[in-house]
């Protein structure tokens, strides 16, 4: 398997592309490139008291990286379910 095949990437839905300004939509790009993207727009939007989650992830298609998922032990977030 290629090194290119192990690579998370992620593509922004072209109808929600107006919710994330600086992320070109229908492009697929490195899920680590993105993801700083999305934490640096919810800081700013908490700097304007814009309380939002970092993003849905149903505005975005996913592909690639490993095989094997992470269990519900790895989820970090308050609201989700374990």
């Amino acid at each position: 398997m290629s090194n290119a095949a192990n690579v998370r990437e992620v593509r922004l839905k072209p109808e929600y592309a107006a919710e994330y300004p600086g992320i070109e939509a229908g492009r697929w790009m490195p899920v680590p490139e993105v993801a700083q993207k999305l934490v640096e727009r919810t800081h700013a939007r908490r700097r304007l008291s814009l309380y939002t989650r970092t993003f849905d992830p149903t505005h975005f298609e996913f592909r690639g990286g490993p095989v094997t998922r992470r269990g519900p032990a790895a989820r970090t977030r308050s609201t989700d379910v374990r």
